[in-house]
């Protein structure tokens, strides 16, 4: 269930194959709690133009049908592309000084929205902002404070294929490595821009996967599928700053787009119930 510029929301986008379905994978550690409790979802990646925010937008969508009023925050400073999506209701959060340098104490504000929300939460975060907010989250042992609070925290870590995929992975194991107890991790594999391999390993058989694997609760995957269809009506959709139901409701997309586009919103919204 699948990650930014507005001008080059393409770069984001798991293009699309028809086949295979998408599949998730979920572990024996998965919500010992209970889907009851109220979730706070960070999407945490260090790499930027990687699909971050699209993957924002997919689990504010899933969660937007079971909770309205769900609370979504976008604290990329330079590219809000999680905020332009008009219907989920994004709130930018001010992080810049006028010299352009990032406070960290604006955090704060972010933290008191966050636990006094009676909502679940997602919180996108930009290349620029990767390393000050996880920074933030780990020394204020702010994820552990959402705990106390009755939430539960669910990390999601997007890994691309091709150039990006040792930069993504690397991020994956540093975050998870500090991770408090009880705090989930979603891993999204977009192949996008190649698949996700190494020496002939599949990203479950990887070193880097084996020795995070009790941390990992779910893996979504997002494959590539044929740019002519699939790949150009979601980049319509995006382009246009719309979710699967902004665009199944309105007259832009013909029949056989909408067909496609809902094919690809099933797919995902399968993933997520498993993997959420």
């Amino acid at each position: 269930m699948s990650k930014s510029k507005h001008p080059n929301e393409l770069e984001n986008l798991p293009d699309s194959n028809p086949a295979p379905e998408f599949q998730t994978q979920a572990n024996s550690i998965k919500r010992e709690k209970g889907k009851s409790m109220k979730k706070v979802h960070f999407i945490l990646q260090g790499k930027g133009g990687i699909g971050k925010s699209f993957v924002s937008t997919l689990i504010a969508q899933y969660v937007q049908q079971q909770d309205p009023d769900v609370l979504c925050l976008d604290t990329d400073p330079i590219n809000a592309t999680f905020s332009s999506f008009p219907t989920l209701n994004v709130r930018s959060v001010v992080l810049l000084e006028a010299n352009n340098a990032i406070n960290e104490r604006r955090f704060d504000d972010m933290m008191e929205e966050i636990l006094e929300s009676e909502s679940n939460v997602v919180v996108d975060n930009g290349a620029a902002s990767f390393t000050p907010l996880s920074s933030y989250l780990i020394d204020n042992e702010a994820l552990t404070a959402i705990q106390e609070a009755g939430k539960e925290v669910v990390i999601h870590s997007v890994i691309a294929g091709g150039l990006a995929q040792d930069n993504t992975v690397s991020d994956f194991v540093n975050l998870t490595s500090q991770l408090p107890e009880g705090v989930q991790v979603v891993v999204w594999l977009n192949e996008h821009f190649g698949p996700i391999e190494a020496n002939g390993k599949t990203f479950e058989e990887m070193k880097a996967y084996l020795d995070n694997k009790e941390r990992v609760t779910a893996i979504i995957r997002l494959p590539k599928r044929t740019d002519s269809t699939y790949g150009q009506d979601l980049a319509a959709m995006l382009k246009q700053r719309l979710t699967f139901k902004d665009a199944l409701a309105s007259d832009v997309f013909r029949v056989m787009a909408k067909q496609r586009l809902k094919i690809m919103q099933r797919s995902i919204y399968e993933q997520l119930e498993v993997a959420l």
